[in-house]
């Protein structure tokens, strides 16, 4: 099971370049947060856009077989 989120920012305009940051939060079942991170900061100029993608993959671990000694 994952989750893939994609975006496309752009800017709109023809004034200044915008500055953007890329945050993730991440919170529990209790909504406490556990983590959080800035991972990318940038500038837009006019005309410009960026495509982001999240993505969230689980890794499910193999069973582990312990064998007794005989």
């Amino acid at each position: 099971m994952s989750l893939t989120v994609d975006g496309t920012i752009r800017h709109p305009g023809s004034e200044a370049a915008w500055e953007y940051s890329v945050l993730i939060e991440v919170h529990d079942e209790r909504d406490e947060m556990v983590a959080r991170r800035v991972v990318g900061v940038g500038a837009l100029r006019p005309g410009e856009a960026r495509k982001f993608t999240l993505r969230v993959e689980m890794l499910v671990p193999e069973s582990s077989q312990l064998t007794a000694a005989s």
